[in-house]
């Protein structure tokens, strides 16, 4: 989590993050989780989920709860963050990850390789698209999302933007990265 803005570095910030963000996925879909590391050590990651129904409900008997205790305000927008998900994986049939790579790994291509792993593994899963939501078009990671193909299909709460990638698009950004071993 070494890649969260340096509001999200105290230790109560970051186990927020941390619960909203990834114990859910290695809980209940460690399948739709994908690592890189080097010398033992994790770079970076992409968790996913495929599972709507499953993911709310967890969040709801789980994670919310745990996050309320964290702050009530990170419990206000982890609640929207769920609706949100849950928004958009009814309406596009996908998959909605986080994604996090170490600030001293970036660069490396480490992110596109992680993308493209999750991308061909939600294609033998049958899915379409995949998505994600970003904080605004002036973060580094709007950049990065428009340029591996990613489009704006959502504008969200504030001016947080829901990006879609099609899957089915062979000709994209991400299969430059198809022979990948992470």
């Amino acid at each position: 989590m070494d890649t969260a803005n340096k509001n999200f570095q105290s230790a109560k910030r970051r186990e927020f993050v941390a619960t909203l963000f990834v114990d859910y996925y290695l809980q209940w879909e460690a399948e739709n989780v994908f690592v890189a590391e080097e010398n033992d050590k994790v770079v970076g990651y992409v968790v996913c989920s495929t599972n709507k129904t499953l993911f709310n409900q967890k969040m709801k008997e789980i994670y919310l709860p745990k996050i309320k205790k964290i702050s009530f305000f990170f419990w206000v927008f982890a609640k929207i963050c769920v609706k949100t998900s849950w928004q958009l994986d009814s309406k596009l049939n996908s998959g909605g990850f986080h994604l996090n790579v170490s600030k001293n790994f970036q660069g490396k291509k480490i992110g596109p390789k992680l993308l493209n792993s999750l991308g061909q593994h939600l294609i033998n899963e049958g899915y379409n698209y995949m998505y994600l939501i970003t904080a605004n078009k002036k973060t580094r990671g709007y950049g990065f999302y428009t340029h591996l193909g990613f489009k704006q299909f959502k504008k969200c709460l504030g001016n947080s933007i829901a990006l879609c990638f099609n899957l089915k698009d062979v000709n994209n950004q991400l299969a430059k990265y198809s022979n990948v071993n992470l």
